[in-house]
């Protein structure tokens, strides 16, 4: 696919809009609506135009890693186009690592931690012993967990050893990469994932290895941002940038042999890989504070700063290595991304991905 903005010149590309919202209404939830139909957010009277002061920010846990202990090769990221990645495993994730990405890292978990009111997860784990957390960044959900439940051994692996060097005595850091075989058998009460779309190349054998993983009776919690922006007040043109958004990611993930359309196909997976009790919730989030409803005006604002922070974060790498752009057409496609992001009026909303399984009970 070609870069539909040139840094000297305009352009398009014309698309069709990919319908996923309104699909399978009887399983959309909301941590305040539970059982409601899905509707789509009622636009408050205000005009949010302007929504941060420039002073907020979400720093929690920014310390670094100690380097003392690590090799030199794991600890010498790669350098591209002034970014950081990780030099450790055996895929090219398509995330930054450095403290530029952290920042936007830390301000997701926020964000996440608002659309469920605050529950780290929604398995229903009462007292777990042992707790995974896969591809944990920077740890935050790790440290969480591990103070909710202070028995319980929280552990939390990376391909980049980025996580704060103070944490609560039951929680730890492993450098590891879920690609790879796995060797724990019948370990753990819950494994949580989040945001591993485009990071998986097979994932009928990510989900079998954790069910292999979980203890009979265990459970897995995963939760997944869709890969397309939409409006249920037809306000996006075909040649809008979230409509390219979503067709470049897509092409670049399915060249790089890792999706980033993963969310509605979690529950089938899951089935598919033996679980049972699996439950599917979607949520709609808005890109703004534009909704009237309270709850969805804070969600929507995070859910805006988290992405005016993360958009190029979250393209550049593929869409350089994967679909030939270069930095500055990548550059000028990102700013009309945040543009699009900030603008309320374009009353936008994303949809959100929670899905759980358990292990069968072996008697």
């Amino acid at each position: 696919m070609s870069p539909p903005y040139a840094p000297s010149q305009g352009g398009s590309l014309s698309t069709s809009p990919r319908q996923i919202c309104g699909e399978q209404q009887n399983q959309i939830w909301s941590p305040f609506n539970e059982g409601q139909a899905a509707i789509g957010p009622t636009v408050a009277d205000d005009d949010y135009e302007d929504m941060y002061d420039g002073d907020s920010a979400y720093d929690a846990f920014s310390e670094t890693t100690d380097t003392a202990s690590m090799t030199s090769s794991i600890m010498k990221f790669r350098e591209e186009n002034g970014r950081t990645y990780h030099s450790y495993g055996s895929t090219e994730h398509w995330g930054p690592n450095d403290e530029k990405a952290q920042d936007q890292q830390d301000i997701s978990h926020h964000f996440w931690s608002l659309i469920l009111k605050g529950e780290p997860y929604l398995a229903p784990v009462q007292n777990p012993h042992r707790v995974l957390d896969l591809g944990t960044g920077t740890g935050i959900w790790v440290i969480d967990v591990a103070e909710m439940h202070p028995e319980a051994d929280v552990k939390g692996i990376d391909v980049s050893p980025i996580q704060p060097m103070w944490v609560p005595p039951n929680a730890r850091f492993e450098l590891d990469d879920f690609n790879l075989e796995w060797h724990d058998v019948n370990k753990y009460d819950l494994i949580h994932e989040r945001e591993l779309l485009g990071s998986v190349p097979d994932w009928s054998m990510f989900y079998e290895r954790c069910f292999r993983a979980l203890k009979p009776g265990g459970w897995i919690d995963c939760s997944e941002p869709g890969l397309f922006f939409e409006s249920f007040y037809d306000t996006l043109e075909p040649d809008h940038p979230y409509k390219l958004w979503g067709t470049a990611m897509l092409e670049a993930g399915n060249n790089a042999g890792m999706s980033f359309d993963v969310g509605p196909y979690i529950k089938q997976r899951l089935e598919d890989a033996g679980f049972i009790n699996v439950v599917e919730k979607k949520i709609c989030c808005t890109i703004g504070k534009w909704s009237n409803d309270p709850w969805e005006r804070e969600v929507g604002a995070w859910e805006q700063l988290r992405l005016e922070t993360g958009v190029q974060d979250f393209c550049e790498r593929r869409f350089i290595t994967n679909l030939g752009w270069t930095a500055e057409e990548v550059a000028v496609f990102a700013a009309h991304m945040r543009a699009a992001v900030k603008n309320n009026k374009l009353l936008a909303h994303h949809w959100f991905y929670f899905v759980i399984g358990q292990k069968p009970i072996i008697e």
